[in-house]
């Protein structure tokens, strides 16, 4: 017959008190380590499986972390959402994953998932961590907030992607292959002119000597749909761009759709690049050059915020990756092969 292990035999087994193998378990910092070998061998060697509403009652935390997500096609989202969980699980937490409803407001939405779960801390990732809404309703309830790449000003803590250089360097590849009408479709963000992406977008075009025109950037709201919809009306203008950098893949694929549509060839009449690597900026024809994002470290750089661990967050550089629409016949190249 086999008895249930608990923290009890773990900390026998060990030769150490129940609060030092609590503080392994809980991941928490300053425990020396000899004393965490110590107990994590004791773990292993008993099966030890710690209980979650036993750890809940002693620590009077609920050891969850909420994701919010608003969009179960996005694949930058579900990347975070995948990487946010592994890096909970090393680190003995749940992640608990609310998809918002589509016609839900931010309050009704906070009050469900913090009256319900009691989670720890909630992480928003684009386009939910630049809503005032419900960056308030989480304030309202006190609860801790981390907002990746986040543009917005207020309550919670920020985790910032260094988005500027890599779309600097975007454009200027662009630029180089001889284009000169450079659009971009920008985030729906209300301050979009204080995106990263298109501050980079705009240094680009001032260091190449290009105009910045107003008529040129238009906003989308992540969705192929609104990235067609803004190539639309770009190629309708009576001078329509040469080239059109789009700040995520989905869009990007829809300035493509609208491009065949009107039958330009690309990259030849028109070049046009995304961002975010997602699985369909590789499988469409022809490849979409786009920047691949460090998700992973964004990820571990969140939930280290979120769990008081800032100090242990990384530095973390996006990666230029050049395909055939902008570059006739190239495959992955700038900063290492794609894999």
């Amino acid at each position: 017959m086999r008895f249930l292990v608990t923290i009890y035999d773990v900390a026998a087994k060990a030769g150490v008190g129940m609060k030092t193998v609590s503080r392994v378990l809980n991941n928490e910092a300053h425990v020396r380590p000899a004393m965490k070998d110590r107990v994590m061998k004791a773990i292993d060697e008993l099966g030890y499986r710690p209980n979650l509403a036993a750890r809940q009652l002693a620590a009077s935390r609920s050891f969850l972390i909420t994701f919010i997500l608003s969009d179960v096609f996005s694949s930058y989202q579900t990347s975070m959402l995948v990487a946010a969980s592994t890096e909970c699980r090393l680190r003995n937490y749940h992640l608990v994953v609310e998809v918002r409803d589509q016609d839900e407001t931010a309050e009704r939405l906070v009050e469900r998932v913090t009256a319900n779960l009691r989670p720890d801390g909630i992480m928003l990732v684009p386009p939910l961590c630049n809503d005032a809404a419900i960056v308030r309703a989480i304030e309202s309830k006190g609860t801790r907030l981390v907002r990746v790449a986040s543009t917005l000003s207020g309550y919670g803590d920020i985790v910032p992607v260094r988005d500027t250089d890599v779309s600097h360097e975007m454009v200027a590849h662009i630029a180089a292959t001889g284009k000169s009408r450079i659009a971009l479709i920008a985030p729906p963000f209300d301050k979009a002119a204080a995106s990263e992406r298109v501050t980079g977008y705009r240094s680009a075009l001032a260091d190449a000597r290009l105009p910045y025109r107003a008529d040129y950037v238009v906003k989308g709201d992540f969705t192929f749909a609104s990235g067609k919809a803004a190539a639309e009306q770009l190629l309708a203008l009576p001078e329509p761009p040469d080239a059109i950098f789009a700040t995520n893949d989905a869009m990007a694929l829809g300035a493509m759709a609208a491009a065949r549509q009107i039958g330009l060839d690309i990259p030849r009449d028109i070049a046009i690049a995304g961002f975010d690597d997602s699985p369909g900026s590789r499988t469409m024809y022809p490849p979409l050059t786009t920047v691949r994002q460090p998700i992973p470290g964004m990820a571990r750089n969140a939930i280290s915020v979120l769990l008081g661990h800032a100090d242990a967050l990384e530095e973390l550089v996006p990666e230029l990756i050049i395909r055939g629409s902008t570059q006739p016949g190239a495959a992955a190249e700038v900063h290492g092969e794609d894999m």
